[in-house]
Parts: C-alpha cells; structure tokens; sequence
C-alpha cells in the first residue's frame, strides 16, 4: 500500500500518543482551538467532488477499523506551486497514530470512508493585511470551500493563491464564537457546495448550494435520570447526507481521544475525577453495545450512592457529560473512540491542582462507595493555555510514561492518600 505523496507539502504527521493498556492509546491535541468531528456513516458514502480551502489547511486523522482502506485523491491548485496542477491517488489504513496534513489550496477528495470517522484539527490562514485592507480579495471567511467536478479536465482547473498568514488565537477565538452563534440557524442545511459560475457576461462568481435536509434533530439535553448530573449534550452540527456531517468541538477546553483498540476492552476500576467534568463523544460501529456502569461518590448530591448502569450505541452528533465525583466504568469499547474536551473546576481553597493525576481508580466490586469531596471553581482561560504550553513541552520530550493508575491508600498516620503508579513505556 503506496501511502507516500508527490505533492508539494501534503504529508504524514506523526500523532503524540501515550500507551494506556493493551493496544490502547490517550491522543492528546495540545491545543485549545476548535476542531471538526467528521461523520461518514455505514452505507456507501462519496463527497461526489473535490473540495479546496483557501484560509485552511486540513489535518486529518482517520479512526476506524485497522483493516479498512481509504483512498485519497489530490490536485495541487496553488499558483506558484513547484508541484501545480499535479494530481496523485493514495490508498492507506486508519491509524491514530499519524495525521494527514493537506496544505490550503490542495484539491481533495476520498474513497472509503464508510465506518470512518476523522478529526479535523484544522490550522487557519489569514491573507496580507495588504489585500485586506484594499479589498482585493477573491476569499471569505464564512465561505471558504471551492467545489470541483470529479472529471474536471487539466485544462479546466482553476488556480488559487491560498492565504499565507498563519492566523492567531484571536481569529480562532472568532470562529468559534461564529460557528456556536450559525449553526443552530442553518441546521435543516446540508453543508454548502460551492461552485466557480461563469455568467453571460463572462465574470466569473463563486456561488453557494445548500439542500434542505429532514433529518430529525436531536434533544440539546437529554439528562440520565440515575445520577443527578448525568446526560447527553447536542453538538453544533453540519449534516452533509442523511448519515454524514460535521460536530463541531467549539468549546475552548483541552482536546483528546482514547484509541480502546479492537480487541476486548472492560474497565476493571472506577474512574473518578475530582476536578474535571468529561464531554465524551463516542464514535465506531453504530452496531456496538457499550455499557457504562456508574457510581455517584458526591456527598451533597441527590443521588449520591447510585449504583447503576445503562447502554448505549456511539453517536457523533452529542457527548456525554460526567460530572467531578462520578465514577464510570464501561464494558465492551472495544473498537470505540472515546473524544474528550473536558472542563476543569478547581479547589475552593486555593491549593494545587494536578490534572495529571486527577483520576481515582476504584475497584468495580468495591463496596462501599466513597465519600469524595469535588472542586467546584472553573478554571479560567489563563490555567488552560498554561496546560496547553505544559502538553508542547511534554510532546517535545517524547514522554515514556503510560496513563496513571491513581488509588487510594493511607499513610503511616492512618490520612488517607492518593498514589499514582506510572508505567515507563518505550518512546516513539
């Protein structure tokens, strides 16, 4: 399988993933900007044509069954490109362990992207503060996709001049204060296809499609009635099909997955946060039965000592909210992938706050409950950013240490405690 490419700048990257078990992996994004879930379904799935971004750049990572192939097909539209108007096909297998990175201007469109679903933690590009102040300029913001015929002929291709100017967080800021506002408004709308039309009196416009879609929506919070605190939360999202779309993570938390693996996966332990609140978007076969066991650890909570459990299959188009103090458990996620932009709450006293050892594995047969006392303080922009800047320099190291298995114990004093054992794991 041939999954090298010609074209100038269009590449691999390597993902940061940390060893969690098995043939499991955490995948951290050291970022806090927004990204795209992208949902292909089960049935036979085409976009029908290329599509090119002039302000974005794509970088893709493909989750789905080990032995499936997808293949990409690219055409360099980049006017001074050394590669230009070259076109190449690709056929790989999707891996959390790398990303395809396709640079703003580069056509592109894929095959086989049934039972796939992608991360798109996209890199945004402004153009020259020249061009914007004038107005000459052949892009917006809001519509920032071109559409291609799949046979458009060499001598029909158009050439683009992508923008150049790597964007700041500002801009970021921006487009998901956008996305969150829009969405809601256009959610009956298929995703825009955008033509280049050629009127009688030969300028050139670039007009945009949208089809009227009755896909049923879904309850923006459809709450769990076993634990106080518990339920489903409805993405912002883009149908692109009846089975296809996009969820948009517009929230400004840190971002990660969990690659389950595909052979047999069972928590043995609780998992209890006192500090951060989990937004878990599941994705993978639609057929899979997961179950999730729970337990409620929170003293002042109305249903604190719950004890239950509930199933469920993976649903692109909403997360899961677990609130600090809730332990979970889940059976049977194997060939899952669990997305995660979490907020953190912190101490009302004022004292440290260790986001990596903020988990307490609780043996699943363990009885009784704990009594756990939760933050309950947000965390504000500036704790986030300093644990992103933690995440770049720990990437950078290439960490050899697995996730933590944080448990309870107590000291020589009879105070109970929390110990974290790291597991050292061979670097990438």
């Amino acid at each position: 399988m041939n999954d090298s490419f010609a074209i100038q700048g269009l590449e691999w990257r390597a993902n940061w993933r940390i060893e969690n078990g098995n043939d499991s992996y955490v995948v951290p994004f050291p970022t806090l900007r927004p990204a795209t879930l992208v949902f292909h379904g089960e049935t036979e799935f085409s976009y029908g044509h290329y599509g090119i971004h002039l302000g974005q750049a794509d970088v893709l990572t493909f989750l789905g069954p080990s032995d499936g192939t997808v293949t990409g097909y690219f055409i360099d539209c980049r006017v001074g490109s050394p590669t230009a108007g070259m076109r190449e096909s690709v056929t790989w297998s999707p891996s959390s362990a790398r990303a395809l990175y396709i640079p703003n201007g580069v056509a592109h469109t894929f095959d086989g992207l049934e039972r796939v679903n992608t991360i798109n933690s996209y890199e945004l590009f402004l153009p020259s503060p020249e061009e914007w102040v004038h107005g000459d300029l052949d892009w917006q913001p809001d519509a920032d996709i071109i559409n291609l015929p799949l046979d458009v002929a060499d001598e029909d291709l158009p050439y683009f001049v992508p923008n150049s100017h790597p964007a700041g967080e500002a801009w970021y800021d921006l487009v998901a204060a956008r996305q969150r506002a829009s969405i809601p408004q256009t959610a009956p709308l298929e995703y825009p296809m955008t033509r280049q039309m050629r009127l009688a009196d030969g300028t050139v416009r670039r007009v945009e499609l949208r089809r009227r879609l009755t896909r049923a929506a879904k309850p923006a919070w459809e709450p769990f009635a076993g634990v106080f605190g518990v339920g489903w939360v409805r993405h912002p999202v883009i149908p692109s099909g009846e089975e296809s779309g996009f969820s948009v993570l517009v929230d400004r938390y840190p971002l990660y997955f969990i690659d389950h693996g595909e052979t047999g996966y069972t928590h043995d332990a609780y998992g209890i946060h006192l500090g951060q609140e989990d937004r878990l978007t599941f994705v993978g076969p639609k057929d899979q039965t997961v179950t999730l066991r729970l337990i409620d650890t929170r003293p002042d909570s109305p249903t604190y000592g719950a004890d239950t459990s509930f199933s469920f299959t993976p649903d692109p188009e909403r997360y899961l909210l677990l609130p600090p103090g809730v332990g979970h458990a889940f059976e049977h996620i194997e060939k899952v992938y669990t997305i995660n932009r979490p907020r953190t709450l912190l101490p009302v006293d004022g004292t440290e706050y260790l986001p990596g050892n903020d988990v307490i594995d609780w043996p699943v047969e363990k009885r009784p409950i704990p009594r756990l006392e939760v933050n309950s303080v947000p965390a504000g922009r500036d704790y986030y950013e300093a644990r992103v800047a933690e995440q770049k320099q720990l990437r950078k190291n290439q960490t050899v240490q697995s996730t933590p298995a944080v448990l309870l114990t107590r000291d020589e004093n009879g105070r109970e405690i929390r110990v974290a054992l790291r597991r050292k794991v061979a670097a990438a």
